[in-house]
């Protein structure tokens, strides 16, 4: 831990030196979301299964990711978007039973600044692994 000084007061003719500690910066700070399922997962066949995608991923559509594998393009040609929002769609009965396996949707903006999101399903998305974090 690293330490600033802040400022010198002097009591009764005598400087003091105040300190502030300072947090490291490589330290990686992660944010969990949990959650628990309504329905059990052995009152019904469906499981609910953990997302493939987490918030901040960098993503690319799997159609333009594609495009460019078979063209043979660079990755700098790919769109890249960051996943502002994640849904957990559930098809429930009226007595609260899974009527088929739930899965994830995940919301991104096409123009940043914007509120609007755009949803995608995970088969939708491929994760993009930045070795340029400049490349943005």
């Amino acid at each position: 831990m690293t330490y600033t000084e802040i400022q010198t007061i002097s009591a009764g003719g005598i400087p003091y030196t105040e300190y502030r500690a300072e947090p490291e910066i490589d330290e990686e700070v992660i944010i969990t979301i949990e959650f628990t399922p309504k329905k059990q997962s052995w009152d019904s066949e469906y499981q609910y299964s953990q997302p493939e995608f987490v918030f901040g991923d960098m993503v690319a559509t799997k159609q333009q990711w594609e495009h460019c594998q078979t063209h043979h393009l660079p990755d700098t040609e790919l769109d890249l978007f960051r996943i502002c929002a994640m849904e957990l769609v559930e098809s429930l009965t009226p007595s609260g039973q899974l009527l088929s396996q739930p899965y994830w949707k995940y919301g991104i903006r096409c123009l940043e600044g914007t509120k609007e999101l755009i949803w995608f399903s995970e088969s939708a998305l491929v994760r993009i692994q930045l070795d340029n974090p400049d490349w943005l």
